[in-house]
């Protein structure tokens, strides 16, 4: 871990902007020590890096072969994911820029030699002096013979009386190749990396985009591309704290809950002081379990918030500092660093707004002669208020789609070829699909390899997120409850409820679910069912808007003019958004964060996309986009994955919004 933080002050006597926060670990907030940078340019503390690997891959991740930046959640691969996990670390490249930084800074002891002797003579001997006119090491001889002739009026430091420390360098800080040993003056764009004139002769010479380090910074700010960066960093950090500062009053907010519940809890507890003692201790641990649940979440979203916002923070003043000494190198790093943060933070954005629920805590007391108790413990729900932040894309509803991959859903032992009925991503990434034929739930990570397959008591048709880690699939005459975790599907509850389920949804503590091709009943979690719509034709899949509790129903409907697309409200009114034309037997439907509606054209091979209240259609994909009679849909943030009965059904489709 670091070794204490920085002596120096935090600005310099020279006036110009200390640059000491890009030495500090973002882990334990000292000076970095033997410094390791990760692909997204942040560098951490080697000790730091390493404990933080382990932590992140132990558990059910014991198996995992990556990890995340802990300050932008960058997707991380080791060098060589073979070695042990607490080698990892030690495989990142060594981050010499801030090494040599630290050593200017504390006034290392390390022995200067004089230049012109190393040179020269091919000698290495003690320097004495240092010339601030040619940014130069001098023995006592040499300058004596060489540097005072020329440099008569030149003003010179002897290091023997500056407690062995040398000025600090104000210029560009370049690293130096480490196959040819020459400075490296060049940046390729076309793959991202620095390059001696050897390397970008030897190696690049095919590359349509490659400059100097110093015409790249200057095309960064005539494009104003670097400004408008730093204005969104800025924007962002500030998004950022408002953020913290309500996270933090929610939390002392369900602290006064708790305080308040425990003291109600303790009233009563006077009246039954003999026969209560064991209610008492079951209900107050209730509370303290439900309190802590609650309030870890919002600590680690606090914390995840705070991080980001220092790193942000540190690359808007790291920015100004590498602009005003003109180090280009730097200037690029931070650059790129940037976008990673605002990517982290685009992230957090997406994960704060679909949980966007706050809880709060309280006892409700219960007294009655012929049955004495505690009462209980009720978490209660209601929406959060989330301070707009400042946009970095467009809205959804003005993007289009570029297709990142196709995924194989086939496995080899598998002889039958696969009907993909239902699809949902999840919040990391992964995708889970239903395989009709086949009786399997499929689990795929982000590279689109299969990590597991669950085998089904029947024919998996829709599938809903219930939480980041839970997934609900219709399957045969119930709700099958699935844990999902990086490389494992696991069965956690079988609700049974007498009828073929085909669509299903899961809001507040319960499931709606599509039976017998045009019914939508309300599903409680022990199995108790009642209808609250009835439908003209079948409904194969359900989904919701998170924001309104709005219930979305397609119909497949091939008849012009009849009903493709109904809501229900939470009082359980029917309305229809959207009738036949543009599309024709719907059948996936799916509503992104921004509640815009997606929907399957099983029978116009066609996914269009709508407002919540049908007056906005396009289509965003046709059959000039190969698409023949698509089946599922599943969006998530900037993500949509597609299935289909047609041709090539043995395999899914990821696009994302641009």
């Amino acid at each position: 871990m670091a070794e204490g933080g920085l002596n120096q002050e935090s600005v310099p006597k020279d006036g110009t902007q200390s640059d000491s926060h890009l030495l500090e670990c973002p882990i334990c907030l000292e000076q970095l020590h033997q410094p390791r940078c990760l692909p997204c340019h942040h560098s951490l503390c080697q000790e730091c890096l390493s404990t933080y690997i382990t932590s992140e891959v132990s558990g059910n991740r014991d198996t995992a072969a990556t990890f995340t930046c802990p300050v932008c959640r960058t997707l991380t691969h080791p060098i060589d994911k073979t070695e042990d996990k607490d080698k990892w670390a030690e495989q990142f490249p060594v981050d010499k820029v801030a090494t040599e930084m630290i050593q200017m800074k504390s006034g290392s002891t390390e022995s200067h030699y004089c230049m012109f002797c190393e040179k020269a003579k091919d000698k290495k001997v003690l320097a004495h002096f240092w010339c601030k006119h040619t940014q130069c090491l001098f023995c006592e001889s040499c300058k004596l013979n060489y540097h005072d002739i020329i440099h008569t009026n030149c003003d010179g430091i002897d290091i023997r009386t500056s407690a062995g420390t040398l000025p600090p360098r104000t210029g560009t800080l370049i690293k130096k190749c480490d196959k040819h040993n020459k400075k490296m003056h060049y940046f390729c764009v076309d793959h991202n990396s620095f390059g001696c004139s050897k390397c970008i002769t030897v190696g690049h010479r095919k590359c349509n985009d490659v400059a100097t380090t110093e015409d790249y910074c200057s095309t960064l700010d005539r494009n104003s591309t670097l400004k408008e960066t730093t204005t969104y960093l800025r924007e962002a950090t500030d998004s950022l704290e408002s953020a913290v500062k309500s996270f933090q009053q929610y939390l002392q907010s369900i602290t006064d809950d708790k305080e308040s519940a425990l003291q109600s809890i303790d009233d009563m507890e006077e009246r039954f002081i003999q026969q209560m003692k064991e209610m008492k201790k079951e209900i107050t641990d209730d509370l303290i379990a439900k309190y802590k649940v609650e309030s870890d979440n919002l600590k680690a979203t606090s914390q995840k918030c705070e991080r980001l916002k220092i790193a942000m923070q540190n690359t808007v003043e790291s920015t100004a500092t590498a602009r005003q000494q003109n180090d280009h190198m730097g200037t690029i790093l931070l650059y790129q660093r940037g976008h990673k943060e605002l990517d982290a933070w685009k992230d957090i954005v997406k994960e704060m707004r679909m949980t966007s629920s706050i809880a709060s805590l309280k006892h409700e007391a219960a007294f009655d002669r012929t049955s004495l108790n505690f009462g209980k413990i009720v978490v209660q729900k209601q929406q959060r208020p989330f301070t707009d932040v400042p946009s970095l894309t467009k809205p959804l509803s003005e993007c289009e789609l570029k297709e990142v991959r196709k995924v194989n859903i086939k496995m080899k032992s598998e002889r039958s070829d696969c009907i993909a009925r239902g699809v949902v991503i999840t919040p990391d990434g992964s995708i889970v699909v239903g395989d009709d034929r086949n009786q399997k739930l499929k689990l795929f990570n982000t590279d689109g390899d299969v990590v597991d397959e669950l085998k089904v008591n029947g024919i998996p048709y829709d599938l809903c997120l219930v939480d980041n880690t839970t997934v609900a699939a219709a399957i045969g005459n119930g709700v099958h409850v699935v844990t999902v975790t990086s490389s494992k599907l696991t069965i956690s509850n079988v609700i049974n409820i007498g009828k073929t389920c085909y669509g299903i949804m899961y809001r507040n503590e319960e499931f709606f679910v599509s039976t017998g091709g045009n019914e939508v009943h309300r599903v409680t979690k022990d199995g108790k069912t009642q209808m609250l719509h009835r439908g003209t034709n079948h409904t194969y899949t359900l989904s919701q808007d998170h924001r309104t509790g709005t219930l979305f129903i397609p119909y497949y409907n091939p008849t012009a003019g009849s009903t493709a697309i109904g809501s229900l409200s939470t009082d359980n009114l029917h309305k229809d958004v959207l009738k036949v034309n543009v599309v024709k037997a719907a059948y996936g439907v799916d509503v992104d964060g921004e509640g815009n509606v997606y929907v399957c054209g099983h029978g116009t091979h066609n996914v269009v996309q709508m407002s919540g209240d049908g007056t906005n259609v396009r289509e965003l994909l046709t059959e000039a986009d190969g698409i023949e009679q698509p089946e599922a849909i599943s969006v998530y943030g900037d993500k949509l994955v597609l299935t289909r009965l047609g041709p090539d059904c043995n395999s899914i489709r990821l696009f994302q919004f641009i």
